[in-house]
C-alpha cells in the first residue's frame, strides 16, 4: 500500500522533456511528490492507519534532507501524523516500529530491484542503487545486504535469507517504443497498450 498516492499519477505517465524519457520516481518533480506522497498516505490511513504511519515514515527518509520551504511544510506534517497515529498504538515500542518499517524498505527495495534491472542483468551491469547488494537492516538478518541477481528470464536468485523459503510474484507491466510514443503521445499510447503478466520467481538461499 505505499505506493497508494502513484496510482492516479501513474494512469497517466507523465513526460520528461528534458531527456526524453516518461519522469521515473527518482527524478519526478518534488513538490508534486509531496502532493502525490500525502494523497497516499491519507487513502492508506482510511484503511490502516499503523500502515500510514509506516508509510509516512518511508517517504520522510526520501526526503529528509530537502531544505525546500515546501519540503520543510511537508516533512513537519508528516511527522506530526505519524506522532498522533503511534498514539493510538501505545502497545507497539518504538523499536518495533523502526524494524516494521524495515521491513518495508527491504520490500521496497526488493520491487525496485526488479524494475531497474532487465531481466538477465549481470551482477556488473545492475542499477547503480545495487551494485553492492540490496540493503536491509533487519535484527534477526546478520547482514547489511543481501546478494541478488538474475539466474534466468523470469527467475532472481537472493542469498542471505535463512528465515525465508522460495516464492512467486505476479509482475504486471507494460512495454512501450520511443517510436510509438513519438507517433501517439504518451498517455494515449500507456492508456490504450494492454498490461503483460510475468510470473517472477526468487529463489533463496541461506549463503
Amino acid at each position: 500500500m505505499h505506493d497508494y498516492g502513484w496510482d492516479f499519477f501513474d494512469k497517466q505517465p507523465f513526460w520528461n522533456d528534458k531527456i526524453n524519457e516518461p519522469y521515473s520516481f527518482i527524478n519526478f518533480p518534488i513538490i508534486p511528490k509531496t502532493v502525490l506522497y500525502t494523497e497516499g498516505v491519507n487513502k492508506v490511513e482510511q484503511k490502516d492507519p499503523y500502515a500510514a504511519a509506516l508509510c509516512s515514515a518511508h517517504y520522510i527518509d526520501f526526503m529528509k534532507n530537502d531544505e525546500t520551504d515546501d519540503v520543510l511544510l511537508y516533512l513537519n506534517h508528516e511527522r506530526n501524523r505519524i506522532k498522533r497515529i503511534l498514539k493510538q498504538y501505545p502497545h507497539i515500542k518504538s523499536e518495533v516500529f523502526w524494524q516494521h518499517l524495515a521491513l518495508l524498505k527491504f520490500a521496497d527495495n526488493i520491487s525496485l530491484y526488479v524494475c531497474l534491472n532487465e531481466p538477465g542483468t549481470s551482477p556488473d551491469n545492475q542499477h547503480y542503487f545495487f551494485k553492492n547488494g540490496i540493503p536491509i537492516s533487519i535484527q534477526t538478518i546478520k547482514t547489511n545486504l543481501i546478494d541478488a541477481k538474475w539466474v534466468s528470464k523470469d527467475a532472481i536468485a537472493l542469498t542471505g535469507l535463512p528465515q525465508v523459503p522460495s516464492f512467486s510474484v505476479l509482475l504486471k507491466q507494460k512495454r512501450l517504443t520511443q517510436q510509438d510514443i513519438l507517433k501517439k503521445g504518451l498517455v494515449d499510447l500507456y492508456q490504450t497498450t494492454s498490461y503483460e503478466h510475468i510470473n517472477l520467481n526468487f529463489i533463496t538461499h541461506k549463503n
